[in-house]
């Protein structure tokens, strides 16, 4: 079974929405975590882009985090044959 993906993104960004709708189209369960709510939150980002604020940051599982990943990226790191 797949890991359930996790968003870690802020409600005001367009780049997080349209990921939100992507894993909202496509079905997938996944977990949002708000960055500007949580310091931890807030660390992890910063861990994940060498001590950056970058998001939103998609971490699926064992996989290398993902930088605003196109929906291409995340058909391929959620394992999702289109065609």
């Amino acid at each position: 079974m797949q890991a359930k993906p996790i968003l870690y993104g802020a409600d005001w960004c367009k780049k997080t929405i349209a990921i939100q709708d992507y894993f909202k189209t496509h079905d997938v369960a996944y977990d949002y975590i708000n960055v500007e709510e949580s310091d931890e939150a807030m660390q992890a980002i910063k861990d994940m882009n060498r001590g950056r604020i970058r998001f939103p940051m998609v971490v699926v599982g064992e996989q290398k985090p993902m930088k605003n990943p196109s929906p291409e990226e995340l058909d391929v790191a959620l394992g999702n044959n289109i065609e």
